[in-house]
């Protein structure tokens, strides 16, 4: 089994005296206040747990719920809203229409929502957890079509473009730099930072001890390679569908106008014949991408509104 590297050794050093502070201030921060798991003896860990353990039940799950009032009621909205329409009249009902992936999710959101929705986020961004919910379930639902599931696929959604909303809080003038700036996104971060927005969500998501492969899929989910044959071979197999996934993923966020930036995205027809989605259809993996589009936005909308007052957690 994959060992989860270390979140230092993410972030490399730099020759630069400038953009090796930062580094050195950044690892300061992740290890003061990067965790993101919740304390393994509240209720949230012991679902936390619960939720990532195979021989958990629902009954297991819905016992912990009940005794925590807020995410009750999150659930209860969410599985009687008009996305889900369980028509629960309690917790057990919503819980046994909905199954333990959803679960699941909305135990990942919380912790999440919970450690980071209350760090600066920049005005312009109001759109900035939707996006997240939304690419988050785009990776478990186009990821079911290839294969079985376990969660890692939605942590590695949810979590993908932390390192902006950590920027923005702890660096905003180099945020400001990048952001404002005449150069594109990716340009201005090397030119600023000594190591990208999606490396430092990587790191996040290692200093959290989560899943090896959604750590390596939030490192390279803008330029994932697409292995050649001797790179699988040497492997032992195929590669890891994950990484191309959260790239497609955020590629129709995008699409759907849901972006950080303003800039236009691919359409869906583009994406669908895009190289990742090529590659998933060479392993007869490749699902039309429309319908799964429409019906993961509306119900990210209905997650997002039990969540969240415009940008504001609740």
């Amino acid at each position: 089994m994959p060992t989860v590297p270390r979140f230092e050794d993410l972030l490399p050093t730099s020759h630069d005296a400038r953009k090796a502070a930062i580094r050195n201030q950044l690892v300061d921060l992740l290890k003061s206040q990067g965790e993101v798991l919740p304390s393994a003896n509240s209720p949230r860990g012991k679902l936390w747990h619960l939720v990532n353990s195979p021989k958990s039940t629902l009954s297991d799950c819905t016992e912990i719920i009940q005794t925590d009032a807020a995410l009750a009621a999150r659930i209860m909205r969410v599985a009687n809203s008009g996305a889900y329409g369980a028509g629960a009249d309690n917790i057990t009902q919503a819980i046994q229409h909905l199954g333990l992936k959803f679960v699941r999710e909305q135990v990942y959101n919380s912790g999440v929502f919970k450690q980071f929705a209350n760090w600066e986020l920049p005005p312009e961004w109001d759109q900035f957890w939707l996006r997240n919910i939304f690419v988050a379930r785009l990776c478990e639902k186009i990821s079911s079509v290839c294969g079985p599931t376990n969660g890692s696929e939605y942590l590695a959604g949810l979590i993908h473009d932390i390192g902006w909303l950590f920027l923005a809080t702890n660096f905003p003038n180099e945020f400001s730099s990048i952001c404002s700036g005449a150069l594109p996104i990716e340009e201005a971060e090397q030119e600023v930072l000594p190591f990208g927005h999606a490396r430092i969500s990587a790191a996040i998501a290692a200093r959290s001890l989560m899943p090896p492969r959604a750590i390596s899929a939030i490192l390279d989910h803008h330029h994932p390679l697409i292995p050649t044959r001797e790179e699988k071979m040497a492997k032992g197999g195929e590669a890891d569908p994950l990484c191309f996934i959260l790239k497609i993923s955020d590629d129709i966020a995008d699409s759907c106008g849901i972006t950080m930036f303003g800039t236009p995205g691919w359409s869906l027809e583009q994406i669908q014949t895009g190289p990742e989605m090529l590659w998933l259809n060479a392993q007869g993996k490749a699902p039309g991408l429309e319908p799964i589009a429409l019906e993961e936005l509306a119900k990210s909308k209905e997650i997002f509104n039990a969540y969240f007052t415009g940008s504001k957690f609740k």
